[in-house]
């Protein structure tokens, strides 16, 4: 029995296999006008067939004459080499009824032997099926024949007439007259089609390894191209640019005809899951997905490059090509204006983007990502270019106070965060400006810190959380780093604050999600959690299923999923050093765990992660006081 292969065709190949058919059809009507056997036809392996469900999933003589021939289908409808067989199984309609019963037992024994197979059909004509084979992998069989190898007689006649007694579609009168003009061969050209027919299924054998390895080769060239795309988006966003000639030649392999020099900072809005788009039958989109989409979009410009921050928040450089200033802010509004209705087009999504000031030097990139987070902030506008004024209007301190205010409150303190941090990120990328960040994020965080603890945080939980955000500042090795360290720890605040707020049951899932993230959910039982917690596991299990709307199970099974599919991206781990990692017992278990919730194999989705939907990254609830 031949492996089936899948082999997924991007549309640049299937426009590249679709000419091969094109030939293949030409190839047919040389046949049809040539020799006295002149039905020939390709019969897909439907698990196969790479133009489903815009094709059909067979190529035939009639075909080819549709196409090709201005007569349309009733010049081919007349054929003699078509009409009895048409007529027999009704055009189609009652194949299976008729001829499948003979054509189906020889298309299985060309599949299972890999031979040539020629035969008599249940009514006595001479069919031929020759199978179409690639590396051992099986992609169709050639049908011909519907000939005889004798003439045509009253007593042939009616041996059909018994064969199709009952069959009410038939019209024997007419199935007579086209019995009559059936052509009639020898067995020598018989034998000469079937070597014709292998002939030509050897050149859609090659076609189709042709396919695979052009399939490959743009596989690889696509994973390396955004492997390229990403290091720069983060080499760009961290300030830590090497050697601009590096930098340029990276550039150039990430398809970018020159370095960018404006920053965007697109926020998608809703964290709860999205309804899926129209068409879309697979899960609700969620924001973590949108994010992607949206990076993937975003990246169609010339010059332009995308990286997901957080599910939510897309940091975009782009340098756009224009005559002057006027007309490269036109560029950009449309540019902007084209993101944000990408984004509407997801139900129940909907974004802002705020553009930063131009920027001649690469190392003031990382500037400008605060720039635009600063124009976020300083204005309701769905769109909102950076102002001098929108971050020097106010000083650090104040900045940072109203942070603290918000959070103090319970509300959504963070929407204050940009704000400071414009503050913090130093006017040109050096030494002494990465020590000014230092000092500004360290007296934040211990400011933060002491106000949050002032009305009822968790001394020792902030403490610890404090000590961690210090490190990261103080060991960070740019500005951009230092900042992402002071944003972990106001989100951690701003968390605990929220927690002092909540109910007790609530109190015990926020529990349950700080020990998830501090020992890693591979690690963590639902026992454990309990005897951390001080309670029962049966206990546990329900308060965190009324809270929450899931078992316990079945969030740390999702927790393990989505960590296998960040897991499965690095291609130096095989899928059972995967499901070690992610803390599954066993491969087999894993894959049939990873199947259920992605809805493809563990190695499917490694091989093409951006073809399935992932889990949702919305939140278990949403916290009091949240405007989000």
């Amino acid at each position: 029995m031949f492996a089936v292969k899948r082999l997924v065709l991007s549309s640049t190949l299937k426009q590249e296999f679709q000419k091969d058919l094109e030939l293949f059809k030409h190839f047919l009507l040389l046949i049809n006008n040539s020799g006295p056997i002149r039905n020939v036809e390709l019969m897909w392996n439907e698990e196969l067939d790479p133009l489903k469900p815009k094709f059909k999933n067979r190529v035939g003589t009639e075909d080819a004459l549709v196409q090709l021939q201005p007569g349309g289908s009733s010049v081919n409808r007349s054929s003699p080499s078509t009409m009895f067989c048409d007529l027999v199984h009704g055009f189609g309609a009652h194949e299976e009824a008729t001829c499948a019963h003979s054509d189906a037992v020889n298309q299985k024994r060309c599949q299972q032997s890999g031979c040539s197979q020629v035969y008599s059909c249940h009514v006595g004509l001479i069919d031929i099926a020759v199978p179409v084979v690639c590396d051992h992998q099986y992609l169709g069989t050639l049908f011909s024949g519907q000939v005889l190898t004798h003439a045509p007689s009253a007593e042939g006649f009616e041996q059909v007439r018994k064969t199709l007694a009952g069959q009410r579609h038939i019209d024997f009168s007419s199935l007579e007259s086209a019995y009559f003009r059936v052509p009639v061969v020898d067995d020598a050209q018989v034998a000469e089609m079937v070597r014709v027919l292998e002939l030509f299924a050897r050149y859609i054998g090659n076609s189709w390894k042709r396919l695979q390895i052009m399939g490959e080769f743009q596989k690889t060239h696509d994973r390396e191209l955004a492997l390229d795309r990403k290091e720069l988006a983060m080499t760009l966003l961290s300030g830590e640019l090497g050697d601009r000639n590096e930098l340029t030649a990276l550039a150039r392999r990430a398809g970018l005809q020159r370095l960018p020099d404006r920053v965007l900072v697109l926020h998608i809005k809703n964290s709860d899951a999205l309804p899926a788009s129209p068409g879309q039958t697979s899960a609700p989109v969620t924001l973590n997905r949108l994010s992607h989409i949206m990076e993937d979009f975003c990246q169609s410009w010339a010059n332009t490059l995308a990286l997901v921050v957080r599910p939510g928040e897309l940091c975009i450089f782009t340098g756009q090509e224009a005559r002057n200033r006027g007309h490269e802010n036109i560029s950009l509004q449309e540019m902007t204006e084209a993101i944000l209705a990408a984004v509407s087009s997801h139900p129940g999504a909907s974004g802002r983007i705020g553009v930063s000031a131009a920027h001649s030097q690469p190392a003031e990139l990382v500037q400008g990502y605060q720039q635009a987070c600063a124009a976020l902030n300083a204005t309701d506008s769905a769109i909102s270019f950076f102002k001098l004024s929108a971050a020097g209007a106010s000083r650090p301190v104040e900045a940072l106070e109203r942070l603290v205010k918000a959070i103090q409150q319970g509300a959504n303190g963070l929407a204050a965060l940009p704000e400071f941090l414009a503050h913090a990120m130093p006017s040109e990328q050096s030494a002494s400006g990465l020590q000014q960040s230092r000092a500004l994020l360290t007296w934040a965080i211990e400011h933060l810190a002491l106000e949050v603890i002032s009305v009822g945080a968790d001394n020792l939980d902030i403490t610890a959380a404090k000590k961690q955000a210090l490190s990261g500042v103080v060991h960070a090795s740019s500005p951009f780093s230092a900042c992402e360290a002071f944003r972990r720890f106001a989100d951690l605040v701003a968390t605990q604050v929220a927690s002092t707020f909540s109910q007790r049951e609530h109190k015990v899932v926020l529990a349950v999600t700080r020990l998830i993230e501090k020992h890693g959910v591979a690690k963590v039982t639902i026992q454990f959690l309990a005897d951390e917690i001080h309670l029962s596991s049966g206990h546990l299990s329900r308060v965190f299923r009324r809270n929450t709307g899931m078992t316990l199970e079945v969030f740390l099974i999702r927790q393990r999923v989505d960590l296998a599919k960040r897991t499965l991206l690095d291609p130096r781990l095989n899928i059972a050093e995967v499901a070690e990692r992610c803390g599954f017992c066993n491969p087999a278990y894993f894959a049939s765990v990873f199947k259920k919730y992605v809805n493809c194999t563990p190695r499917e989705f490694a091989r093409q992660p951006q073809f399935w939907t992932p889990l949702s990254s919305a939140s278990l609830w949403t916290q009091p006081g949240s405007t989000s």
